[in-house]
């Protein structure tokens, strides 16, 4: 979690680069918010995560490498307190429940609005390792 006084520190994880632009664009425009470092493999994430220290990582369900749970699941052992926010089209209840099983923090479908983005970063900060 973000310490008092200090901005969000976000790591996006996503293969397409047009995607993270736009990610990081929508973001970039929030004073809390800090884009620490990007990523197109779950590799990539996880050698940043351990550089980066992000408070956030924001996590397509989907890279080439592993999947999202796989790559939570590695994250988590790295580092415990880091918040994973999963990504992704789906929207199957049983993929949301084993991401969450993964380690991660919260679940957010791309079509959802930006402020939702936004307000589920908030969210994985706030509440410590319960899952958003």
């Amino acid at each position: 979690m973000a310490r008092a006084g200090r901005r969000i520190g976000v790591l996006i994880c996503n293969q397409y680069t047009l995607f993270r632009e736009g990610i990081k664009a929508l973001l970039e425009k929030e004073t809390s918010i800090e884009i620490v470092g990007e990523a197109s493999t779950a590799a990539e994430a996880i050698e940043q995560l351990e550089r980066l220290k992000p408070d956030v990582v924001l996590m397509d369900v989907g890279t080439p490498d592993l999947t999202g749970f796989e790559a939570t699941q590695r994250m988590k052992a790295i580092d415990p307190h880091v918040k994973v926010l999963i990504l992704s089209v789906h929207e199957d209840e049983a993929l949301i429940s084993r991401c969450l099983e993964a380690g991660a923090s919260g679940y957010i479908r791309k079509h959802d609005r930006a402020t939702q983005l936004q307000s589920a970063i908030d969210a994985v900060c706030r509440i410590g390792d319960r899952a958003a």
